[in-house]
């Protein structure tokens, strides 16, 4: 089976995962020109037909999610970006005192439940 697909249709990465997704049904083999994307499938033992119509569905689901991925990108940075920069480091460092006092160690102060101690 040999398929054609435009470029100015699809993004090439829409191209490459659609692809992917069929690589345990078939063999694929890709190429492209300056107009169109070509797909040659060739089926795997016992699996069933890939149709053009079920390639262009899987194409267009991600062509779309490369374009929710590209518009979401800049919120996604700012999430992440807050995410780490609650961990703020001060210049002002606290004297720390290192020192572990034996005599003071206690096992309860230790283990304690959470779920009575944040009980309401």
């Amino acid at each position: 089976m040999k398929y054609q697909f435009k470029k100015d249709m699809y993004p090439r990465i829409a191209l490459l995962k659609a692809a992917y997704n069929y690589t345990e049904r078939a063999y694929l083999h890709l190429d492209t020109d300056e107009t169109y994307y070509y797909v040659n499938i060739e089926l795997k033992n016992n699996c069933d037909d890939i149709s053009e119509k079920e390639f262009k569905n899987e194409i267009l689901v991600q062509s779309l999610r490369h374009e929710v991925y590209l518009e979401t990108k800049n919120i996604r940075e700012l999430l992440m970006a807050r995410a780490l920069a609650t961990t703020v480091v001060t210049d002002q460092e606290e004297p720390q005192d290192n020192t572990l006092d034996v005599d003071e160690f206690c096992e309860e102060d230790i283990i304690k439940d959470w779920f009575t101690l944040n009980e309401d």
